[in-house]
């Protein structure tokens, strides 16, 4: 009885997955582990690391999956996965993987718009990295919008960055 309870008040308080990880998720879920395992032979778990999310503006609806490397755990190293400028966040849509160093995140709905609001560290911002920076994703004509550059010039220009 106890367990039908906990299993309803799950399903009810939308804590468990409708859906299964698609083959980007589990790759990203298994290299982790794999990660964990070549660390003293640590044991993985991935928690609740893979949501389901809507993005939606004026211009269309969106379903992509976050991965959350912040909900990953290996028995043998407590911090494995994340460093003090945040943890990998991994939107994935239509099979591309795009990824931020976040501190968090969340959905926020603004008026008809539901957009992804990513915590960054201060750095990404042009500040120093204890400051506090976000990042908001939008999803407008079939792609991604924000203000910060694109997670694939961000390779490119911390190499061309002068002290």
């Amino acid at each position: 009885m106890r367990g039908l309870l906990g299993s309803l008040s799950a399903v009810f308080f939308g804590t468990l997955s409708a859906f299964a990880a698609s083959p980007e998720a589990q790759e990203l879920m298994d290299r982790a582990a794999a990660d964990c395992r070549s660390f003293d032979n640590g044991e993985f778990d991935a928690g609740d690391a893979v949501a389901e999310i809507e993005l939606r503006s004026q211009f269309g609806t969106m379903t992509a999956e976050l991965v959350d490397e912040s909900k990953f755990a290996c028995s043998s190293a407590a911090s494995l996965y994340c460093g003090t400028g945040g943890c990998m966040l991994n939107l994935i849509v239509d099979g591309t993987v795009r990824a931020w160093q976040a501190t968090g995140w969340r959905l926020i709905e603004w008026g008809p718009d539901q957009f992804l609001l990513i915590g960054r560290d201060g750095g990404w911002c042009g500040g120093s990295g204890a400051q506090v920076c976000y990042e908001a994703l939008v999803w407008s004509n079939g792609t991604i919008l924000t203000v910060g550059p694109s997670p694939e010039s961000r390779q490119t220009e911390s190499l061309f960055k002068k002290d």
